[in-house]
C-alpha cells in the first residue's frame, strides 16, 4: 500500500487517514517518499491534536516539536488537552506555528506562561479563539500576550478555572480586545462586578458571557450588559455555591431590565441568586421568546414560591 499511496483518491485517502493520530501520521510520512509527498498536503496538518492519553511529558512535547518542525506553518488549530507540558519544552517549537487561528491548551495543568506566550506570539492578529480551561499556572502574563498580539482578531476566549489570573488581567484584556463575542471565565475569582461592567462596556458584540462562580455580582453588571450588549444569547451568573448560605446580589429589577434589552437570550443560568422572585419568570416569557434553557437551581425566592 505504501508504494501506491499517491494513487488513492482524495476521498479514500481522507477516510483512511482520519483514523490515525498525529504521531501515526508523523511516522507514516517517513515510510516512503510516496507517503511523504502525499502527506505534504496542508489539509492533513491544519489541526494538530493531542488529547488526554499524552500524559507522558517527554512524548507529548516531542510530538509537538516534531509536528512544528515538519509542518508548523500549515497548522491552523493546535489542541492540547490534558497533556503534561514541562516548563520551556515548547518555546522553540512554538515559533514555527505562525498560522494559528485556534489555540487550545485546556487541562494542561503544568503549562506555564513561557510556553503559552510563545505559542501566542508566534502569529500576529490571527488567533480567533483561545481556550485554556483549568490551566493552573497561567497568570495575567498569558492574557497580556493575547491582548498584545491578537487584539483585533480575537473573538472567543475561555480561561475558566484559571485561578491565578486577576481582575486587572481580565480588564486589561477586554479593553484591548473589543471584538470579543464569547468570554468564558467560570470559576474565576478575577471576575468581579467591576470586571463584568467593563466587559460589557468594552465588547459590544458580545453574545456569550459565562462567569458562573464569580465573586458576588451585583445589579450593575446586568444593567451594563443591558445597555451595551444587545446581541447576548448566553449568560451564566450563577453563584459559586448556589445551594449554600447567602442570597446573591442580583435583584428582579436588574434582571427584568436585562431581558428587556437582550431579547435574543437563549441560555440563562441564575443558580443561587436567591433575591430573585417568581416575577422574573413572566418577564422572561414576555421578553425572550427564544429562551431555550433556564437554570434556577438554588434560587430560593423562585423555587420556594408555588406557581
Amino acid at each position: 500500500m505504501t508504494a501506491d499511496a499517491t494513487t488513492l483518491s482524495d476521498a479514500v485517502l481522507s477516510e483512511l487517514l482520519a483514523f490515525l493520530t498525529v504521531d501515526d501520521l508523523l511516522v507514516l510520512e517517513r515510510v516512503s517518499l510516496a507517503w511523504r509527498r502525499t502527506l505534504a498536503t496542508p489539509r492533513f496538518w491544519s489541526h494538530v491534536q493531542l488529547i488526554h492519553e499524552w500524559n507522558d511529558s517527554e512524548l507529548a512535547s516531542a510530538v509537538v516539536r516534531l509536528a512544528a518542525k515538519r509542518h508548523g506553518p500549515q497548522v491552523k488549530k493546535l489542541t492540547l488537552i490534558g497533556c503534561v507540558v514541562p516548563k520551556g519544552t515548547l518555546v522553540k517549537a512554538a515559533k514555527l506555528f505562525v498560522s494559528l487561528t485556534h489555540l487550545t491548551v485546556s487541562g494542561c495543568q503544568t503549562i506555564e506562561n513561557v510556553d503559552f506566550t510563545a505559542l501566542v506570539r508566534a502569529s500576529n492578529e490571527q488567533l480567533v479563539e483561545v481556550r485554556a480551561i483549568k490551566c493552573l499556572r497561567l497568570t495575567d502574563a498569558a492574557l497580556q500576550a493575547i491582548a498584545e498580539n491578537h487584539a483585533q482578531s480575537l473573538e472567543r476566549i475561555n480561561f475558566s478555572y484559571c485561578r491565578q489570573i486577576s481582575e486587572y488581567g481580565v480588564e486589561s484584556l477586554v479593553q484591548r480586545c473589543s471584538n470579543l463575542r464569547s468570554i468564558k471565565l467560570k470559576g474565576s475569582p478575577a471576575v468581579t462586578t467591576s470586571a463584568a461592567v467593563l466587559i460589557a462596556e468594552s465588547c459590544p458584540a458580545l453574545d456569550t458571557l459565562l462567569v458562573g462562580g464569580a465573586k458576588n455580582l451585583t445589579d450593575d453588571c446586568l444593567l451594563a450588559l443591558g445597555d451595551h450588549c444587545p446581541h447576548l444569547t448566553s449568560l451564566d451568573i450563577s453563584r459559586s455555591n448556589p445551594f449554600g448560605f447567602g442570597r446573591g446580589g442580583i435583584t428582579d429589577k436588574a434582571l427584568k431590565y436585562l431581558v428587556l434589552r437582550c431579547p435574543r437570550l437563549e441560555h440563562l443560568t441564575l443558580c443561587g441568586q436567591g433575591r430573585l422572585t417568581l416575577a422574573v419568570l413572566s418577564s422572561l416569557a414576555t421578553s425572550c421568546p427564544k429562551l431555550d434553557t433556564l437554570d434556577i437551581g438554588g434560587c430560593r425566592g423562585i423555587i420556594s414560591d408555588p406557581i
